[in-house]
């Protein structure tokens, strides 16, 4: 099974990273990226699905805020 299979990723949920810091919300996914809405930059940002732990309300990442940053 192949991850976007796996996460039902619905535009609009909060990125939540592992020390529950909300980084954004999805605005939608490609076949190896999580897509943000635009930041306050206007840019957007492509989180790898593979530090995607589960979805729920949310889409909880396995990986801290620091970390986050430093995939960005």
């Amino acid at each position: 099974m192949t991850l976007k299979n796996k996460f039902d990723l619905t535009p609009g949920l909060p990125i939540i990273c592992a020390d529950d810091f909300i980084h954004g919300h999805v605005e939608g996914m490609d076949s190896e990226y999580l897509i943000t809405t635009p930041m306050e930059d206007g840019r957007r940002h492509f989180i790898p699905l593979n530090v995607v732990d589960y979805v729920d309300d949310g889409v909880y990442l396995n990986i801290t805020r620091d970390e986050l940053q430093q995939l960005l």
